[in-house]
């Protein structure tokens, strides 16, 4: 799911092979307490469809150092990055 090489990521950017085409960019997140941006180069978050409850939803990570997509649970007033996709 990530994209090959460390242009984005930092080394060692672990199993990325972008076998399935999405590309998957480090756009790090924001924290919701302060406001700050953190991650950028080493991990991404996006954003899920799946419904949450009132204070937290689903999103999904990827990080540098391995080749697994984390499913998590975030506040919403976390910043994730967005993934548009066609039908």
């Amino acid at each position: 799911m990530k994209e090959e090489g460390t242009t984005h990521w930092i080394s060692p950017n672990t199993g990325a092979d972008n076998s399935c085409g999405f590309t998957a960019l480090p756009g790090g997140n924001r924290n919701f307490v302060e406001g700050s941006f953190v991650g950028i180069g080493s991990l991404g978050f996006w954003w899920s469809s799946a419904r949450g409850d009132v204070t937290s939803t689903t999103n999904w990570g990827l990080y540098y150092g391995d080749c697994i997509a984390y499913r998590l649970y975030s506040r919403k007033g976390c910043g994730f990055s967005v993934r548009c996709l066609k039908d």
